[in-house]
């Protein structure tokens, strides 16, 4: 494990446990956009995405997915999973930050 995963991970998982605040204010049957908060890995990220709660709950299915403005993906621990014009669903690699994610997740 090294120190760098395991940060971006954490740093990501703060990020789903502030959207989840915010999917719960809104709650389950909003109809359009809210704005969430990038859950990438760059400790000085303050960017919002666009997303409906179905797309967010769609991402959460998973714990080690997670919402990130497409030019924030970090190849080296995470893989691309779909894309859209507002945001990317990206996946934790296995390893550290797959296992970083499942143990900070927030639904479980």
């Amino acid at each position: 494990m090294t120190s760098r995963e395991e940060r971006v991970a954490r740093n990501e998982s703060i990020s789903r446990e502030i959207n989840e605040g915010i999917e719960e204010a809104h709650g389950p049957t909003s109809d359009g956009y809210v704005r969430m908060v990038c859950e990438c890995g760059q400790p000085a990220c303050d960017r919002l995405i666009a997303i409906a709660i179905r797309e967010y709950e769609r991402v959460r299915t998973d714990p080690r997915t997670f919402a990130v403005m497409n030019e924030h993906v970090m190849p080296d621990v995470e893989e691309v999973l779909s894309e859209n014009d507002r945001f990317t669903v990206v996946q934790k690699r296995e390893g550290t930050p797959a296992a970083v994610a499942e143990a900070l997740d927030p639904r479980t």
